[in-house]
């Protein structure tokens, strides 16, 4: 079967998101090494590919309303976490990237593919659309002396390429901070036993990729995919899973599944993470504590 052509018209909506162009604006902004800065962190928006699923656990506007509510605080930018539409082809894009223009203020706007960014969400499957309307799917930038890396984990597996590339662009002094669409199971922090890790998150590279944050002494790892939110310590990483950006959640009987954004703030001697809940509240996380989901759903 052909691949489906990537329609100017989409290519056109897509230009003002592009990675490229949302660096360019963010390194115009102030940076130094004595800068704090604060930037948004918000997990899955798509809406689900079954139409049973988007009638029993989805609610509608989620990803919109909170995406407004990044954007009107006093941030340098956002990261959202992949999973932007349920299946990656022209209709979906473009239904997305409408809606987006919406709510963006015009701050940098920097994205991460996800699995069901990919032209079939969980199988064999090309990041074509992903790649020809955001730009690169791995890259990393600099701002107020912090290297952001973001890293595509969207086939469920690290390719010893990315890994490689991974050590080589971590290989720097300062704060350290990585972005990645699905935990990496290895950890057993949301995934199962044997097969069902694919319900958590990626195997293929975990383990080594696990090694390279740990001893690149990364700051943090956000990370989406599973509908949830937690947070784990592992071989001195913290890894943040924000998962609540839009998508359906599931029941699952617990209370790590909800719809919420993040904030980070890093200054010279501090990260402070917060949770927004989609209600308006704030929660800080503090420093030393440790939240596992324990009921993993696969995006």
């Amino acid at each position: 079967m052909a691949e489906e052509k990537l329609p100017e018209k989409l290519v056109l909506m897509a230009s003002r998101f592009r990675t490229e162009r949302q660096l360019r604006r963010l390194s115009r902004l102030p940076s130094s090494t004595t800068d704090k800065v604060s930037f948004g962190v918000i997990g899955d928006a798509e809406p689900s590919r079954f139409w049973i699923y988007r009638k029993l656990f989805n609610r509608e506007g989620v990803f919109h309303d909170q995406m407004h509510a990044v954007q009107s605080l006093p941030l340098t930018f956002t990261v959202q976490l992949g999973d932007m539409v349920g299946k990656g082809n022209a209709a979906n894009y473009e239904a997305f990237l409408r809606g987006l223009r919406r709510v963006w203020s015009g701050r940098p706007y920097l994205t991460v593919c996800g699995n069901h960014d990919r032209s079939r969400p969980n199988g064999k499957s090309h990041s074509t659309f992903y790649r020809g309307l955001f730009g690169r799917a791995n890259y990393f930038f600099e701002h107020a002396s912090v290297r952001f890396v973001v890293l595509d984990s969207s086939a469920k597996r690290l390719t010893k390429a990315q890994l490689r590339w991974l050590k080589l662009v971590l290989d720097v002094p300062g704060r350290k901070i990585v972005f990645t669409h699905m935990p990496p199971v290895q950890l057993s922090l949301w995934g199962g036993i044997g097969k069902i890790h694919e319900l958590g998150g990626f195997i293929g590279g975990a383990k080594e990729f696990a090694e390279i944050v740990s001893a690149a002494k990364v700051s943090r790892v956000y990370m989406g995919h599973v509908h949830a939110f937690g947070v784990q310590d592992h071989g001195g990483v913290r890894y943040v899973l924000t998962g609540g950006g839009g998508s359906a959640l599931f029941p699952s009987g617990n209370d790590d599944s909800f719809h919420h954004f993040l904030t980070v703030e890093i200054g010279p001697t501090m990260i402070r993470d917060r949770v927004h809940t989609l209600d308006g509240k704030v929660v800080a996380i503090p420093h030393g504590l440790v939240i596992l989901p324990t009921h993993p759903v696969r995006a």
